[in-house]
């Protein structure tokens, strides 16, 4: 609330600041009154708060959708296991234990995308796509390891 209320002041001062300018260009238009300059400062604001919820939506979707494509690939790794050495099938359940363990964290930091404030929203981000990432990486790895056996 108060990073809010701060852009708001920033974004009214601005506005303040170049109300002079605005008034004698349009001098023989309409005339700007700080109420003006007010109710316009509140809608940058709107909009701009609206921009990161849409924002939050389209990569939240993106990473849900992420997630359960690799779910699908986890299920199909673990299907394949039973067709492995015995050897090979230790690491490989090994593996896919990790990637379990993984895939829960990503999908937590992706529900932490919906709670997240405008003020968090880049950290919040930025965790859940070092998560995804880490799943991704190691997913990779796991599929390698199995079709190189």
């Amino acid at each position: 609330m108060k990073a809010l209320s701060g852009m708001l002041c920033g974004i009214v001062s601005l506005g303040l600041l170049a109300m002079p300018v605005v008034v004698v260009a349009g001098a023989a238009e309409k005339p700007v009154t700080g109420e003006t300059v007010v109710r316009e400062a509140k809608e940058a604001v709107t909009a701009t708060k609206d921009y990161t919820v849409q924002q939050k939506e389209a990569f939240q979707r993106k990473v849900q959708m992420e997630l359960e494509e690799m779910q699908v690939r986890i299920t199909q790794l673990r299907g394949q296991v039973e067709h492995t050495s015995a050897s090979a099938r230790a690491d490989i359940q090994k593996s896919i234990v990790e990637l379990e363990k993984k895939k829960e964290l990503a999908s937590k930091k992706a529900q932490e995308i919906h709670s997240a404030t405008a003020s968090s929203w880049e950290q919040v981000q930025s965790k859940a796509v070092a998560a995804m990432d880490d799943l991704r990486e190691s997913l990779n790895q796991t599929l390698s390891h199995f079709s190189s056996r």
